[in-house]
């Protein structure tokens, strides 16, 4: 019955399976009470599967967002595409993390240590946070500390602003992928174990998202060029 529930909702499989895993939620509550003896909806399985490596920014929309969005936003994607961390730890990068020539980042969901090389369109970025002598490397309009949930809403009131759909914050670090496969010098295998270190993707993730998005990475490449030149 649950199931047959579930697949009326069918054309929207994301929601499907949250209402699913809502309701299965409450019969693992009643499980644990005793109410129930089993919970019905346990082994069911997702009807969603698709994952955000099967999605990079345009040409058109990397454009959009390096040539016309406000500067505290659009410095918070450059350092996105040009270091290809996730969002919590670019928006907590210590200024003291840059030392004229890399940038040190402990990420924060495995642990793990980079130094990733500063690519010039990011020095002037880095060089006038450390002159500043502020905290962080990024900050808000106001020259404040970014916390998530300011960081979240002003990126979803730009992208309306700048009428960029389809992709979120999330999606730069497979575009950047995709960029830096495009532009290293070294053999396939190279690439991918030293494209994985830094980003903190698998590499058969970071393979699988090449695979599926090189034939496009020379126009990325070329989008993220001019877009920060220009500005």
């Amino acid at each position: 019955m649950f199931l047959r529930w579930r697949d009326t909702m069918k054309d929207s499989p994301r929601s499907a399976d949250m209402h699913i895993a809502l309701l299965s939620r409450v019969f693992s509550w009643a499980k644990d009470k005793e109410i129930i003896l089993r919970n019905p909806l346990e082994r069911v399985e997702r009807l969603h599967e698709g994952t955000r490596k099967d999605i990079i920014w345009s040409e058109e929309q990397l454009a959009t967002l390096l040539t016309k969005a406000a500067p505290h936003i659009a410095n918070v994607a450059k350092v996105a595409l040009w270091t290809m961390q996730r969002q919590a730890d670019i928006l907590s990068m210590p200024t003291l993390a840059f030392d004229d020539a890399r940038v040190s980042i402990k990420q924060g969901k495995t642990g793990a240590r980079v130094r990733v090389m500063a690519a010039p369109d990011i020095l002037s970025i880095l060089r006038e946070a450390k002159e500043s002598g502020r905290q962080r490397v990024l900050v808000n309009s106001f020259g404040q500390n970014w916390t998530s949930s300011g960081f979240r809403a002003s990126w979803r009131k730009e992208m309306a602003r700048l009428q960029i759909k389809g992709v979120t914050f999330h999606d730069l670090r497979g575009t950047a992928i995709t960029f830096a496969y495009a532009n290293l010098d070294r053999p396939h295998e190279e690439k991918i174990k030293l494209i994985s270190e830094i980003s903190g993707h698998s590499a058969d993730d970071a393979e699988s998202i090449i695979r599926k998005h090189y034939l496009a990475g020379q126009e990325v490449v070329d989008a993220i060029g001019r877009g920060t030149k220009q500005k």
